[in-house]
């Protein structure tokens, strides 16, 4: 099973880079700034060949890929004829442009995954069957009552479709509706095997709403297929939800947490930060319960390595957008050299973080959260 997951991580990684270094690449190219050299692989070329300005080549070494821009790189020499199609002397907006584009093309992957999401493979939607009855319900500290679940005589696996006439097709509908009529009489249409009946029973309230007394049936499931416009919405929405969230956990990654996490101090839990050998497990595990998990998985790796990839400090691509800004803002022009130790001081930190988590992902993973 490792050699499973280190060959899927290595796959992973492959992908992720190419999209990467590939949004780049179009962007260097829509700007006018020239590229030397697009790489699918690393190591000697199987095969390249020369087409305008740019070496494209096939290499051994298929774990990703790589991308040249002229003068990006300080110690690069650039002939006179060229300067003008360099990365340093192109205009700002030119250079931020093409220092988000691989970002953006990760951004652009995981909307159109979502979109895949909910339409057209569609997702598993809970349905109104009831896994469990309650019988008493804890309404204030030390106060029991029975549940009117209970005193209304429904039993583990009935369906119900309606409440007060009104259709429920799903948990979340009928949840909601259901919370409308806090100590209220409701009445409820239920399908129990080929029968179906109505009962009535009075909602308790909770926290403001009606409660019934009833857990969902977690395997009772249906796939839900948006339309392709509500789709479309819907992938926008769910990628700016999610971004916001991941904003937020980005500082855990640096927390004292994870630092105890690092040492062995604290166990890890399905919220603790993962390597890419972890993003693989869990993307891998995804793919054993449906095409729809795998594909929210998938996408919300790609806001991650979206948004991680915007960190401002070298050698992200956020550090290069931070020059630019700081020199587009002062008028100055900042020697990127002098930053190389900030780099090299990330390079090794991250190193170290990662090298320690892909070992606890190796030997001692977080168990497969789609499993009971």
């Amino acid at each position: 099973m490792v050699v499973v997951w280190v060959i899927v991580a290595i796959l992973f990684i492959a992908l992720m880079v190419l999209i990467h270094e590939g949004g780049h690449f179009l962007a260097a190219r829509a700007v006018g700034i020239k590229v030397k050299q697009f790489s699918i692989g690393f190591g000697p070329e199987i095969v390249g060949w020369d087409r305008g300005e740019t070496r494209y080549s096939l290499k051994w070494v298929l774990a990703g890929g790589s991308v040249k821009i002229l003068g990006m790189d300080p110690d690069e020499e650039v002939s006179p004829e060229d300067e003008p199609f360099s990365y340093y002397r192109a205009k700002h907006w030119k250079r931020a442009v093409v220092v988000l584009a691989g970002s953006v093309s990760h951004l652009l992957v995981a909307i159109l995954l979502f979109f895949l999401f909910f339409w057209p493979v569609g997702y598993p939607v809970l349905t109104g069957r009831i896994g469990n009855v309650q019988k008493e319900i804890e309404i204030s500290e030390g106060k029991k009552v029975e549940s009117p679940a209970y005193k209304a005589g429904l039993k583990k696996s009935d369906l119900i479709t309606h409440v007060n006439g009104k259709p429920v097709k799903n948990w979340g509908e009928l949840s909601e509706e259901l919370g409308k009529h806090p100590n209220e009489m409701v009445t409820l249409t239920v399908k129990r095997g080929s029968e179906s009946f109505k009962v009535q029973a009075e909602l308790l309230e909770v926290e403001g709403r009606g409660l019934l007394g009833v857990e969902v049936d977690m395997n009772d499931t249906y796939t839900e297929r948006e339309s392709p416009s509500r789709a479309f919405i819907d992938a926008f929405k769910t990628t700016g939800e999610i971004c916001v969230l991941q904003v937020k956990g980005l500082g855990q990654l640096f927390s004292p947490d994870t630092l105890k996490i690092l040492i062995g101090a604290k166990e890890r839990t399905q919220e603790s930060p993962r390597s890419i050998i972890g993003a693989a497990q869990i993307t891998y595990q995804a793919a054993s319960v449906s095409p729809s998990v795998f594909i929210f998985i998938l996408a919300q790796i790609f806001l991650f390595l979206a948004i991680f990839n915007l960190i401002p400090l070298p050698p992200f691509d956020g550090g290069h957008l931070l020059v630019i800004i700081i020199e587009k803002l002062f008028h100055k022009e900042i020697d990127i050299r002098k930053l190389a130790p900030v780099a090299v001081a990330v390079i090794v930190i991250l190193s170290i973080m990662a090298l320690r988590l892909a070992f606890l992902d190796v030997f001692k993973p977080i168990s497969n959260p789609f499993k009971p």
